[in-house]
């Protein structure tokens, strides 16, 4: 996008409603999410938030309620005219989703050749820049399945800035490493939010990184939102559900 008009909320949800398989998924989800600024999208397993999350660029259409971008609704419009929109939107997906058979600098150079870049020295040099963001100068020419977990993320991470997007949707960015790794990611995430100036949409179970890199919290429980505020707030919180699942995470690292 262009230009950002100022205070818009970068996404704005209402009333969300989504079924997969006859089962109720969300049920009536509201939040927005201000630019700039890192939204993280809190539950337990079941709760949504990856579905939810997939609203957010229009790879699902809402069964009921909207979903705003910069204030235009999405939900009508054709995959034609959700891709200028996408563009604007990079993702990390859980698994990284990386093309095995491309090798670091091809995968990265992916999205810029599918959005139109022909240029193969601008295409070289966006490459460069962006492996040095994430720290892997000098690994260009491995393959996927020559790289290490962290490694494969930072990769899936270049490769969702690669175009500059406004906005970068994480989806369980820490899943599958061990503490120092979740935690070295975690704090690049950070890192390249406040130097590129993103707007970042989070979903994770992991509270350590929602301690760490949050403004603001959704938690969804069962579809819903139960909570939706400050970081601080959630956790105290008296609400049942969030207790809980605060109380298993410090069960957890005990």
């Amino acid at each position: 996008m262009d230009s950002l008009p100022d205070k818009l909320p970068f996404f704005e949800v209402e009333g969300l409603h989504q079924s997969l398989e006859g089962q109720e998924v969300l049920r009536g989800v509201s939040f927005s999410a201000a630019q700039g600024k890192t939204t993280v999208i809190l539950g337990g397993s079941g709760a949504g938030k990856s579905v939810l999350l997939r609203h957010l660029n229009g790879l699902m259409k809402p069964i009921a309620g909207t979903v705003k971008v910069m204030g235009r609704d999405i939900g009508p419009l054709s995959e034609r005219d959700l891709r200028p929109i996408r563009r604007s939107i990079g993702v990390l997906f859980q698994d990284g989703a990386l093309f095995d058979s491309m090798d670091v600098s091809e995968n990265i150079a992916f999205p810029l050749r599918e959005g139109g870049e022909r240029d193969e020295s601008a295409i070289a040099a966006r490459v460069e820049e962006t492996l040095s963001l994430v720290g892997l100068h000098g690994h260009e020419r491995k393959r996927p399945d020559a790289l290490s977990g962290g490694m494969r993320k930072r990769v899936s991470l270049a490769r969702a800035i690669a175009a500059r997007p406004d906005c970068l949707l994480y989806d369980e960015p820490t899943a599958g490493l061990d503490p120092l790794l979740s935690e070295n990611i975690t704090r690049l995430i950070a890192r390249l939010k406040d130097e590129m100036r993103l707007t970042s949409v989070m979903v994770t179970h992991n509270l350590g990184a929602m301690r760490f890199v949050a403004d603001h919290v959704i938690f969804l429980n069962h579809g819903r939102v139960l909570y939706a505020g400050e970081p601080e707030g959630l956790e105290d919180s008296t609400d049942e559900a969030i207790r809980n699942f605060l109380d298993a995470d410090a069960l957890g690292r005990e």
